[in-house]
């Protein structure tokens, strides 16, 4: 499988690291995604960000690095962000909630629960963007 990102419904940025971040340049190839869809945002706007990396495991420093500088780049364009990761990884993890911590953005966290993202990203997103946040993160939209 290969990584992914892209606006499915208005300014949600929908990013599947499926294949995970074995390498920089995995890194860059997701840059380059990111910094086209952001041309597709008028100059004052701002997008909010579901990215799922439950298929990311520890990253090598190198690797990190570039991670945490693509985080930190897009900044000034998020309204909110948030990176969920699965609970079975805590070293992961804890990388995860190094990167964010270091890319200085309040507006960014991390989850190992889709049900707690959705409700943290819910309140910034429109209603056809609500949905495809439960779509995107495979919540039963008729338990809501």
């Amino acid at each position: 499988m290969a990584n992914t990102c892209e606006f499915v419904v208005g300014k949600l940025l929908e990013i599947r690291v499926a294949d995970g971040y074995r390498s920089v340049e995995d890194i860059d190839t997701m840059i380059h995604m990111i910094r086209l869809n952001m041309m597709k945002l008028g100059p004052s706007d701002k997008m909010t960000i579901v990215a799922d990396w439950t298929a990311v495991h520890v990253m090598q420093p190198e690797t990190a690095a570039r991670a945490r500088e693509m985080l930190a780049t897009v900044n000034p364009k998020v309204a909110r962000s948030s990176i969920l990761t699965g609970p079975e990884h805590p070293t992961t993890n804890l990388q995860v909630v190094r990167l964010i911590r270091e890319a200085q953005n309040a507006d960014r966290k991390h989850f190992t629960d889709a049900k707690q993202l959705e409700s943290w990203l819910s309140p910034v997103l429109s209603a056809p963007e609500a949905v495809r946040l439960r779509a995107f993160l495979g919540i039963d939209l008729a338990g809501w």
